[in-house]
């Protein structure tokens, strides 16, 4: 028989190290496989997500949208009392919400952001201007429905 150490005559026990195992919060614990399905949902999400946010920087940047649809120019034989060249333009305008409506804007700019304007009906402003009419005491515009509309100069004189 062999004889007993001297920790076995104490009472110890042997070899303890060998029988304890420890693990610490450091160490992940065993990781569970990823199930397809899931991996599948977060590409279908993304992928919608990709398409929504297209759509809605393409609405944003298209509208609201604006488009002249007739534009005349005084003629130089008319001097206004401004001494400039005016213009007038039929705007056609698109809103985000569907909602299409008409301006005519006369003034000295060739450009539609600024001078004298006057909303059309859009049932109008949809068959466009048959003719304009420039006089020194203002401007004459006919549409083909046979409406007529007279723009006194004074109203876009003077960069109004």
């Amino acid at each position: 028989m062999a004889e007993a150490s001297p920790a076995d005559r104490c009472g110890a026990a042997p070899n303890l190290e060998s029988a304890i195992t420890t693990s610490t919060p450091d160490q992940p614990g065993p990781i569970a496989p990823v199930r397809r399905t899931n991996a599948i949902g977060r590409v279908l999400l993304g992928g919608v997500s990709g398409v929504l946010l297209t759509v809605t920087v393409l609405t944003v940047l298209w509208w609201p949208r604006t488009e002249v649809t007739y534009r005349s120019t005084a003629p130089t034989t008319i001097a206004y009392s401004d001494e400039s060249a005016h213009f007038l333009t039929l705007v056609h305008q698109h809103s985000l919400s569907g909602r299409e409506s008409y301006r005519m804007v006369i003034g000295r700019s060739p450009g539609v952001s600024y001078g004298h304007w006057l909303d059309v009906d859009t049932a109008l402003g949809a068959k466009g201007i048959e003719s304009t009419t420039w006089t020194e005491s203002g401007v004459r515009v006919r549409f083909p429905t046979r409406h007529e509309v007279f723009v006194p100069a004074r109203f876009f004189l003077g960069g109004r």
